[in-house]
């Protein structure tokens, strides 16, 4: 402890200051408060002031959740995400498998295939037909996983990364399927109206329109109070 600091409190005590004109004097010339309640209390204590004691924070056993929100969340964004990156995968490769298997079945007379561009058809064919299977499979069991997760915990349904993609997926299945009747009858006024078109509308109408009144219906069971 510095002498000059307990020099100067015992002459202001000498000379009949108080306490809180002492303090005010040294804060206002720059000491540490924890210096000058020291010395102050110092001088009229007999016992020296003791050390706090350090508590060691209890170790966090293991399999309990840390209370902080962050990894849950980074967690509940990690599924989520990964749940409709499926979903968006199997929904468009199963748009464009069905799109170019309706092309194959009913090719347009003034299409001149050559073979090279047939066996192109046929790779990509096999690549969307691939996505399908692996994706589909995927959102199930993800999407089964959270469905039970909301169940025990009605809060998480609140989630946020949860909301924003059901919305975003409503909003893109809502476009597609306003598009997909724009085209339909934009064509049928134009009298240019074939078979392959409709069975193409219809492919998209169904796939989309399915998606969007499923996450629908979802988002109101999980926001309605009385269930």
């Amino acid at each position: 402890m510095d002498e000059k600091l307990i020099e100067f409190v015992d002459h202001a005590r000498d000379k009949g200051l108080d306490h809180a004109t002492i303090r005010q004097l040294l804060l206002s010339a720059g000491w540490r408060e924890k210096d000058v309640a020291e010395v102050i209390c110092r001088r009229d204590l007999e016992l020296p002031i003791p050390p706090p004691t350090r508590v060691a924070s209890p170790p966090v056993p293991r399999g309990r959740r840390s209370s902080s929100p962050w990894p849950r969340r980074a967690r509940e964004a990690f599924l989520h995400l990964l749940t409709f990156g499926a979903l968006f995968t199997w929904a468009t490769n199963l748009i464009v498998l069905f799109f170019t298997y309706i092309n194959s079945a009913l090719p347009d007379p003034a299409w001149r295939l050559s073979q090279s561009f047939k066996d192109q058809i046929v790779s990509a064919t096999r690549a969307q037909l691939a996505a399908v299977i692996v994706a589909f499979p995927v959102f199930l069991v993800l999407w089964h996983f959270l469905l039970r997760e909301v169940r025990h915990d009605r809060e998480k349904a609140k989630g946020a990364i949860r909301r924003w993609l059901i919305y975003l997926t409503l909003f893109i299945g809502a476009i597609a399927l306003s598009g997909d009747i724009i085209t339909l009858i934009y064509f049928m006024l134009e009298g240019q109206l074939t078979l392959r078109l409709v069975l193409k509308a219809a492919v998209l109408f169904l796939i989309a329109g399915s998606l969007v009144l499923y996450l629908g219906m979802t988002l109101r069971s999980e926001t309605d109070p009385m269930r």
